[in-house]
């Protein structure tokens, strides 16, 4: 049953279908009809009230096996005895047969397996005795096999019809599951990369804390008791300001880690497009000139060494438009050609390039030599637009998941 009720929401929105059943009815109902009141026949209330209810019948199925679990074959056999019936009253008007074509197709739509194939044989059998009674044997043998095809053809057609409607609302009911599904991913990658940040966090504030913090602790109690003791022991008071030297040296070299931690690591624990705008975004809180940013929409996986030439290629442009551009915008781009190369470019609107231009600087050769190792090349050249812009295109041979 459960079956039934889900084939029929499937084909719920086979209207044609319904409105086919009804135009057969009345083309069968209305000659028939008027033949019973033209002649006011005894009978002619009763085929009226039978045809009211085989219409009757089609029009609630659908809510019928959705709410009552009507089984299909007593819906069948009621239509059935209400088509018998009206073959039976006089004058047994023979084209009341067509009406079997109508639960032909409603057969194969209810029961999609053997068993609706079977009810077409029955509505066959009772064709034929239909015939042979009104009609004799010679009638049947030009008759029976033109019925027996047409209730085949609509029940073949109506099954396939149920089946691809039935497909499709599958198929859109898929899709939004995935949809819905791949919202769901999205939402716990943020929150996953967000927690990944935020624990990064902790753990340095808790690093800071333990290390720096400590080494700072004995130097201001050594510093302290150094003040103390000058008038009395200089050269204890000297060895205690000695040991504060050694504490603040190794407290700069613990913070020069904890600063290295904190502006590498963590930038790659998020997508290289996520650590750009984050580079940019504080670089252009930190300067005031504004950082507008463009990245392909669906950016490759990087290796870490493309990863840390792209990032390191930003921040040194960055840092370069701070020190020496006088600009008031800076445009960063992350593209991919036709042909799979990556580029980024970094282009200002400031003074331009200098006269020595051609020296590069440590941090723009450093950027070169990773361009080369990686079969790229780093471009410093002025800005079409005026100012200057820096460009670091590598290739890029492997087809990898999106990054994004």
């Amino acid at each position: 049953m459960k079956e039934i009720v889900e084939r029929f929401s499937a084909i719920r929105n086979l209207s044609t279908l319904k409105i086919s059943a009804y135009v057969a009815l009345l083309a069968i109902a209305g000659p028939s009809l008027f033949d019973y009141f033209r002649e006011a026949h005894e009978y002619r209330w009763i085929a009226l009230g039978l045809y009211f209810v085989f219409g009757f019948f089609i029009a609630v199925r659908e809510q019928a096996f959705r709410q009552s679990h009507l089984p299909a074959a007593i819906y069948l056999a009621m239509q059935t005895i209400i088509i018998i019936s009206l073959l039976a009253l006089p004058p047994h008007h023979q084209y009341i047969i067509i009406l079997f074509f109508i639960l032909s197709a409603e057969a194969t739509m209810l029961m999609p397996d053997r068993n609706g194939f079977l009810w077409l044989l029955i509505f066959v059998l009772i064709t034929t005795v239909a015939i042979l009674l009104l009609e004799g044997s010679t009638a049947a043998l030009y008759s029976l096999p033109i019925y027996t095809g047409g209730y085949f053809f609509f029940g073949v057609f109506a099954a396939s019809t149920a089946r691809a409607e039935a497909a499709r609302l599958k198929s859109q009911t898929l899709l939004q599951e995935l949809r819905e599904a791949h919202l769901k991913l999205q939402t716990y990658a943020a929150q996953a990369e967000e927690l990944a940040v935020a624990e990064e966090r902790n753990r340095l504030a808790r690093e800071m804390h333990d290390t720096l913090g400590h080494r700072l602790t004995v130097a201001i109690v050594q510093l302290e008791g150094a003040k103390r003791i000058i008038p009395s022991d200089a050269e204890r008071a000297a060895e205690m300001v000695g040991t504060v030297h050694e504490e603040m040296r190794a407290a700069l070299s613990d913070l020069r880690g904890t600063v290295a931690t904190l502006r590498e690591p963590l930038e790659a624990g998020l997508s290289l497009a996520s650590a750009l705008k984050r580079l940019g975004d504080n670089f252009q809180k930190a300067t005031g000139i504004e950082v507008k940013m463009a990245f392909a929409h669906k950016l490759p996986t990087f290796p870490d060494a493309y990863r840390v030439a792209l990032y390191r290629a930003a921040q040194e442009g960055l840092t370069n438009v701070q020190r020496h551009a006088q600009a008031r915008h800076v445009h960063m781009s992350l593209l991919l050609n036709d042909e799979r190369d990556i580029q980024l470019y970094l282009r200002d609107d400031g003074i331009g390039l200098p006269e020595s231009a051609d020296k590069m600087g440590f941090g723009l050769l450093g950027l070169k030599e990773r361009a080369d190792q990686l079969n790229g090349q780093m471009r410093l050249e002025a800005n079409p637009d005026g100012g200057t812009q820096i460009c670091l295109c590598l290739p890029w041979p492997l087809t990898e998941e999106s990054d994004d």
